[in-house]
């Protein structure tokens, strides 16, 4: 069974919601973009994770060229990429109940200009920061403005409850 978006919201499941009337949608909740990351490194993935290690990623700056310096309206900031891979991370944090689990999926404006947005599962359990692949596609490139709404997280119920997420990753506040 899919929660719709405004159980997840009273549910406070999703947090750090930017508009709740505008991010609740009838099957999950419009996540937004925080930032943007490059990769720097190659990452090293094995069974066990004895030699795991995330890629090394530097945060691309958001511009503000179309608005005179200091401009009042930060929401004007944007940033243009080139056809590649990056790693985006959303404003939105989740609080995973243990008998729910989450999937992100793509926007259709996003897919529609080019680009995807690639994420894991979101483990009953886990609470932290969330974010996901965007591969840009496009040739002509895309522009992205500061909290453009890019991907929904959709949640579903599991059939019992878990004992729940206990990786690295629980508790983050950022990628």
């Amino acid at each position: 069974m899919i929660l719709p978006g405004r159980a997840v919201i009273l549910q406070n499941i999703v947090r750090n919601v930017r508009s709740a009337p505008i991010q609740t949608q009838p099957c999950g909740i419009d996540l937004t973009l925080k930032r943007i990351l490059t990769f720097t490194s190659p990452g090293l993935i094995d069974f066990t994770n004895m030699h795991r290690k995330t890629a090394d990623t530097s945060v691309i700056p958001f511009s503000n060229s179309s608005n005179p310096p200091n401009s009042p309206n930060p929401d004007e900031a944007s940033i243009d990429l080139p056809h590649g891979a990056y790693l985006i991370e959303f404003n939105e944090t989740v609080s995973v109940p243990l008998d729910l689990m989450g999937q992100i999926f793509v926007r259709s404006s996003l897919w529609r200009s080019g680009a995807f947005v690639h994420a894991g599962v979101l483990d009953s359990g886990y609470h932290g920061a969330v974010g996901a692949l965007l591969q840009v596609l496009n040739p002509c490139s895309l522009r992205l403005y500061r909290d453009a709404r890019v991907a929904q997280v959709v949640f579903s119920r599991m059939s019992e409850r878990t004992q729940g997420y206990s990786g690295v990753y629980q508790g983050s506040e950022g990628l």
